[in-house]
């Protein structure tokens, strides 16, 4: 059991910390509408507000479908460990790819969200009784109202692009442990096997 210890402990963090990345997703999603809410009661009467986060929503929906295969995976892959179910060499091979590829689909989807963050920002268009308000009424508005459209500058979207980088690295670790057991599991067949052959060879002579 010592030696399943870190194994067991990283697949935990993972665990954790996935959860945590599709937590802080669902919450800038719901956070942001209710942003978008905001804006548009604090507009003047007859004024549509439209605002767009098309691009952010769309990294958020691949980072939590990134997450929520990392939590199912390391549960799964927990599981078999603490009750000694998963020790056979094709159960361990599976959890190290699916591990390595949730923490690879996973890191590009946080790049990406990384990025965005610096660079983006939230589409923001408003007309008034059929006419578009220029753009430089608009970011006044935002101003006014302390809503910035800066992604950076949203502290929802910031929790986005730094806590899934915990998961990304658990998750490689995991997979790592996880092949790691796997070529444990091959030198010990490989270990018993000689063994009987050495039994055999002693029988025969």
């Amino acid at each position: 059991m010592a030696s399943k210890l870190p194994l067991c402990v990283s697949l935990f963090l993972t665990f954790a910390f996935s959860v945590v990345g599709w937590s802080v997703e669902i919450n800038a999603l719901v956070k942001s509408n209710q942003q978008s809410s905001y804006v548009k009661s604090a507009a003047p009467n007859g004024t549509i507000v439209e605002i767009t986060y098309n691009d952010m929503y769309s990294l958020g929906f691949v980072i939590s479908a990134a997450c929520a295969v990392l939590t199912v995976v390391s549960l799964v892959s927990a599981y078999s460990q603490i009750f000694s179910i998963g020790s056979k060499l094709r159960l361990l091979r599976l959890q190290a790819y699916l591990m390595l590829f949730g923490a690879l689909w996973l890191l590009a989807a946080v790049i990406a969200c990384d990025v965005l963050f610096a660079t983006g920002s939230s589409k923001v268009t408003a007309t008034f009784d059929g006419i578009a308000v220029p753009q430089s009424i608009i970011q006044q508005m935002e101003q006014d109202i302390g809503v910035p459209p800066e992604y950076r500058k949203k502290w929802f979207v910031r929790l986005c692009a730094i806590l899934p980088w915990f998961a990304v690295l658990f998750a490689t670790l995991s997979g790592l442990l996880l092949h790691s057991a796997a070529r444990n599991t091959i030198g010990y067949t490989d270990t018993e096997k000689t063994e009987s052959e050495k039994i055999d060879d002693v029988q025969q002579a």
